[in-house]
């Protein structure tokens, strides 16, 4: 971890009331002849609006969550021609580490 104190005065712009994605992510039991860990990731995926601040949205995560599941919340943000996320808590199985 790398902490470093800035400038508060380096940004252009901030938004107060941002959208978030949340993903579902649980892998069922592999089919027979096949190891489980290369059973196929499914994914359940959420658009959360109107909320507090992200401290709500994990409350919802944690308590939407099954035992099988692993969640990731993200901010979505636009650009001029595209929208992204921006990854704020967990960690998609799914991707290449």
């Amino acid at each position: 971890m790398i902490v470093e104190g800035v400038d508060p005065r380096d940004t252009q712009w901030e938004v107060d009331w941002p959208v978030y994605r949340v993903y579902f992510w649980h892998q069922p039991p592999a089919p027979p002849g096949v190891a489980q860990e290369h059973a196929m990731w499914q994914c359940d995926e959420y658009r959360v609006s109107d909320v507090a601040d992200v401290e709500e949205v994990l409350d919802w995560a944690r308590n939407k969550a099954r035992s099988d599941q692993t969640f990731v919340i993200y901010v979505e943000q636009r650009d001029a021609h595209r929208r992204g996320l921006v990854r704020l808590f967990g960690v998609d199985p799914d991707s290449a580490a």
